[in-house]
């Protein structure tokens, strides 16, 4: 009977872990894609795995020199809470740096970073 109980609470265990890990919102699509090369966007749309919270989250994007080329106007985009949009200044042939912070709606926080590359 101690087995049959401990099996139960190992499995229960692993259950509450996997929908915890899964409560993180986790960058799952972008556009411009993740190390792409392309003709210079006018905004970069992020898709999460979960729910964000735009209000509490970051989005910047930054030219080789470090110069902030993101319009500042983080949103989120309507009908999707999964996904966020930010407008880019003319940009120029180059490498340009996303980096992000982002808030799932159970306040989970995520932070990653990715390039992607204008073409001439």
């Amino acid at each position: 009977m101690a087995n049959i109980l401990m099996r139960g609470l190992l499995a229960a265990g692993l259950v509450l872990a996997a929908a915890q890990a899964q409560a993180h919102a986790l960058l799952q699509h972008a556009d411009p894609a993740v190390g792409s090369t392309g003709p210079a966007p006018r905004e970069l749309v992020l898709d999460y795995s979960e729910g964000v919270e735009v209000a509490l989250c970051t989005v910047d994007v930054r030219d080789a020199a470090g110069v902030r080329v993101d319009a500042g106007d983080l949103h989120g985009v309507p009908g999707n809470g999964k996904r966020m949009a930010i407008g880019l200044k003319p940009l120029a042939p180059g490498t340009y740096r996303v980096t992000w912070h982002a808030v799932s709606v159970d306040t989970h926080r995520t932070q990653g970073g990715f390039d992607f590359t204008v073409a001439p």
